[in-house]
């Protein structure tokens, strides 16, 4: 059985969102699905640039992950291809039209943050698990090349009604990992490898920027733009309520 919850996104961001939840061997599956009625611009950390019809964010139960994967990493490809296959089918697309990523973060732990300040628009969707692969960039080592399985992931979709360039969604994505690492650090979540390390991040986040269609042009998208602003704070308070629902996490209470 096929269950769907809208989520109720800005009108001037022009596009749809619903959580479609359904299941696989006795274990959940949920998909955000954004779509859009025309192409948008639009920059993954998996996909790379794209002029894309949706954007998706699959999460599965951890231990499907694992089934999948057979006990064996290069088995886990088909089965997130068979997902991306039956979202496109459903919404008679091509797999390529798709920005995709991945999780096993609950998405009834999905965080929407949307801040507006004219003439911007931002929305950020977040899943975040960190209890188990949060690591600090520039001090943690992996031997992991390729197809690791999905542990706690960091996912941040954000939609905005400004017309970004391709280097401000490059842009977007400095942004976007500032303001994660700042909730991350103040929500003191540790490294998982190091003990005592600060956390950056997980070993599996990914970041989705889709351009819109009606706002003013922007070509820069960092902190001291108003644009930037608004991603940056989105970003942070969606990730502090996302690690709060998935693992809970909370910031430290505020002295007087």
């Amino acid at each position: 059985m096929l269950l769907a919850a809208e989520i109720k996104l800005p009108e001037n961001l022009h596009a749809q969102a619903v959580v479609k939840k359904g299941g696989r061997d006795g274990l959940w599956e949920k998909t955000l699905i954004v779509s859009f009625k025309e192409r948008r611009r639009t920059l993954a950390t998996f996909d790379g640039l794209l002029d894309a019809m949706a954007a998706v964010n699959h999460a599965a139960h951890p231990l499907l992950w694992g089934n999948s994967m057979g006990g064996h990493k290069k088995v886990a490809k088909p089965y997130t291809d068979q997902v991306y296959e039956m979202v496109a089918a459903d919404l008679k697309l091509d797999k390529s039209d798709i920005a995709k990523m991945a999780t096993a973060a609950d998405m009834d732990n999905l965080a929407v943050v949307t801040l507006e300040q004219k003439p911007f628009t931002v929305t950020v969707l977040a899943t975040a698990g960190a209890k188990t692969n949060a690591l600090r960039a520039g001090v943690d080592m992996s031997s992991h090349v390729e197809g690791e399985e999905q542990h706690g992931t960091i996912n941040i979709m954000v939609l905005t009604n400004a017309r970004l360039t391709d280097g401000a969604m490059a842009r977007a994505i400095v942004t976007v990992t500032e303001g994660k690492t700042a909730a991350l650090q103040d929500l003191q979540v540790p490294s998982s490898y190091t003990k005592g390390a600060q956390a950056t991040g997980t070993g599996t986040d990914s970041v989705i920027v889709v351009s819109g269609i009606t706002g003013p042009k922007a070509s820069y998208a960092g902190g001291h733009s108003l644009l930037g602003s608004l991603i940056g704070k989105a970003t942070y308070q969606a990730v502090v309520e996302a690690l709060g629902k998935q693992n809970g996490f909370k910031l430290p209470a505020k002295t007087k």
